[in-house]
């Protein structure tokens, strides 16, 4: 049997790889970046497609412009490839697919499911999401492979 670590330990392993400070307090959009990001280098590793992110990450720059300054970089694809690695070198074996990734009360938390069961589960927190946040502008849905994008 597979003893698997919990996805919010290992979200944030990878998140930390964004930063050019480690040991700092970062701010919020800059953890919700790197948290968004972590979830795109995850799913892509195992291949799946992922919806786009770049709206979420006009809505963390427009809160906080100087977000980017905290992160290695401001090349997002960049960042996603050195996260998609690190999956692939560390954790290959695990397939879970990640749904949803962020902070609440301080908290990272994950949700999650097993990798044949994603095409339906990732319907289904689109529509919660969505639900969730129907007078926001969330988006949620729109699936792109690959994007550049330069900060």
């Amino acid at each position: 049997m597979l003893t698997c670590s919990k996805m919010s330990e290992i979200m944030k392993e990878l998140a930390m790889m964004c930063f050019r400070e480690t040991r700092a307090v970062h701010s919020s959009e800059a953890v919700h970046t790197s948290l968004l990001l972590a979830n795109v280098a995850w799913n892509r590793a195992l291949g799946q497609d992922v919806p786009d992110y770049e709206d979420l990450l006009m809505v963390f720059t427009r809160s906080n412009p100087k977000l980017w300054s905290e992160l290695l970089q401001g090349n997002t694809e960049s960042l996603i490839e050195i996260m998609r690695k690190a999956k692939e070198q560390r954790y290959p074996e695990d397939r879970r697919t990640v749904l949803a990734c962020g902070m609440r009360e301080g908290n990272v938390r994950v949700e999650w499911c097993d990798e044949k069961d994603y095409p339906e589960a990732s319907v289904l927190v689109a529509k919660r999401l969505a639900a969730l946040y129907k007078n926001q502008a969330v988006p949620v849905g729109r699936s792109k492979t690959s994007k550049k994008s330069k900060r």
